[in-house]
């Protein structure tokens, strides 16, 4: 457990902080060398990333928040983020729901988009995951198996659980989050309609989920159904927005550019007035 990687002078540069950053940042870049084979031009992947990025954190930290009211004994509590605590899938909902609105208004078709950013959403995880272990945040159930791990003594998990052995959950969760990306950059080898890829990330970080928050260790609160998490439910929700998804792109015969920025480069470069030598 480390959850402050190193100091810069007086300032600490915390491991789930700088993690959730590096997630961030090679997500966008993976993103933006994707784009244009779907005629978006990396620019509004950039714009649209800038649009993800605080409306996840605030959508992330708010779920975070309303189910962990007991630890908010101040405003600052609420919006310290560099401490952990955040739900991921209060960041999805609200960055899917943001994204939407702003590729509207913008004119490039929402499933376009997301298809170029599935592979992005599952290297989060995969990176976000390992600072929630290095943070000791997101732990899991006391096992006997022989990859448990301890927590140090005067963590937050041991005063909960002493000195049982937990569930490495947050690497399960970097694990599957990996494995995702891989599977979507092997699976866009071959271009498929628009809305597949997208609706195959979803089936498949659902499914990742609704599984390994059985060996997640959660608050009473949080099991709201028939002892399924917040999160759950969640999940199976969007397993349905995947299979729609994937229905969707059963019905287009072929991909078609979310908005040919190519095309409006070249037209514009060609109407442009020669200017003489």
């Amino acid at each position: 457990m480390h959850p402050t990687l190193v100091h810069l002078g007086p300032l600490p540069l915390h491991s789930y902080g700088f993690m959730l950053a590096l997630s961030f940042f090679l997500g966008i870049l993976l993103a933006s060398r994707r784009a244009p084979m779907r005629g978006i031009s990396p620019d509004v992947v950039f714009d649209t990333s800038l649009v993800i990025v605080f409306a996840s954190i605030l959508g992330a930290r708010a779920l975070y928040v309303v189910f962990h009211l007991e630890e908010m004994s101040s405003p600052l509590d609420m919006i310290a983020l560099w401490s952990g605590g955040l739900t991921m899938y209060g960041g999805v909902l609200a960055a899917m729901a943001a994204a939407f609105y702003y590729l509207r208004r913008r004119g490039v078709r929402f499933l376009a988009m997301a298809d170029v950013m599935a592979p992005s959403l599952a290297l989060g995880l995969g990176l976000t995951r390992i600072g929630c272990f290095l943070n000791g945040c997101c732990y899991g159930q006391p096992t006997t198996s022989p990859w448990g791990v301890h927590f140090p003594p005067d963590s937050y998990v041991s005063r909960m659980f002493g000195d049982q052995a937990l569930h490495p959950a947050q690497l399960y969760s970097s694990a599957t989050g990996l494995a995702i990306m891989a599977i979507l950059l092997l699976a866009d080898r071959k271009r498929g309609p628009e809305g597949r890829l997208f609706g195959i990330y979803l089936l498949l970080d659902s499914a990742g989920r609704f599984i390994l928050d059985f060996y997640r260790s959660y608050e009473a609160n949080a099991y709201i159904v028939r002892g399924l998490t917040v999160n759950q439910i969640i999940c199976i929700g969007l397993a349905i927005l995947g299979v729609a998804a994937l229905l969707h792109a059963a019905r287009q015969p072929r991909t078609a550019p979310a908005r040919d920025w190519l095309a409006d480069r070249d037209e514009a470069t060609a109407a442009a007035p020669v200017e003489p030598q």
